[in-house]
């Protein structure tokens, strides 16, 4: 089919002007900013080269916020697509109050980030939260879940997976229900085994659902904020930053060059990682 008739050149004229004025234009100038000496404390901006830049390197808070901003988006990314992937095999099959359960696993899904962040702060709390009376049942004493790095990293990766994992069901359900019956009727009769049908057809058929799954939890898991920022603020001290955080106290203090150098390395971060991602899955595609 040749696409030319359909879709006439000129039709992607307007898209174009659009996205290059009011993406391309801004996202330029606010980086060249980086390079700049911009805060609250000065009127005349002026050039300073790499500075701001070799400041991040620098710091000592970014490999913290690099090595958290990893874990967030590696656990979400495997968790949420295996859980994704485990409900949907259920919900796709005839199951009388289907459509019911569908539902109550989406619900968290259009939970705004503060309310579940209060949620799970509210479970997660020292003196009367709900996960620290189930421990002291079995017997063990109180634990400071949001005190410390690695439980904090825990609490904040649990609440995170819990408000994403609706969208990963309902996007491979989606890709489930577009295999064809034909198909696996016909590996049937072929005397194909339950675990031959998944792995020959139902799974090489929902690759692209599945990529697209992997794609976008690694993409939000990376830039993680609002659930830390509700959660944690950050803290204790700087053991849960992200960069979202980092730029975020950046452009509290008044240092607006800095937050925007920050912003740039993560951007280059994010590209790397969306088109790393995206060759190896395109890779993986025409192997299956």
């Amino acid at each position: 089919m040749d696409t030319k008739k359909i879709y006439p050149r000129y039709m992607m004229i307007i898209p174009v002007i659009v996205f290059v004025i009011f993406f391309v234009l801004p996202s330029t100038i606010g980086y060249a900013y980086a390079f700049t000496d911009w805060n609250s404390y000065v009127h005349d901006v002026s050039f300073v080269g790499l500075k701001n830049i070799i400041e991040v390197f620098s710091d000592r808070t970014v490999p913290i916020a690099l090595v958290n901003t990893l874990i967030f988006a590696g656990a979400k990314t495997i968790i949420v697509t295996v859980l994704g992937f485990v409900f949907a095999l259920i919900l796709n099959r005839q199951l009388k109050t289907r459509n019911a359960i569908r539902t109550v696993y989406f619900i968290p899904a259009i939970f705004s980030a503060l309310v579940v962040g209060l949620i799970f702060s509210a479970l997660f709390q020292t003196r009367n939260g709900t996960i620290n009376l189930l421990v002291q049942m079995f017997g063990a004493g109180k634990i400071q879940w949001l005190g410390s790095r690695w439980t904090a990293v825990f609490a904040i990766s649990i609440a995170e997976i819990w408000r994403n994992l609706g969208y990963a069901i309902v996007i491979t359900l989606a890709g489930l229900q577009s295999v064809s019956p034909e198909y696996i009727e016909a590996a049937k009769i072929d005397g194909a085994s339950g675990w031959a049908l998944f792995k020959n057809i139902t799974l090489p058929l929902i690759m692209p659902t599945v990529n697209v799954n992997i794609l976008f939890s690694l993409i939000y898991g990376l830039k993680m904020f609002d659930l830390v920022y509700v959660m944690t603020g950050g803290g204790p001290g700087h053991d849960t930053e992200t960069f979202g955080t980092l730029m975020m106290n950046e452009m509290a203090t008044g240092r607006y060059a800095q937050s925007v150098a920050i912003n740039l390395v993560f951007t280059v971060i994010l590209v790397i990682v969306a088109v790393a991602y995206q060759k190896f899955s395109e890779r993986w595609e025409n192997a299956e």
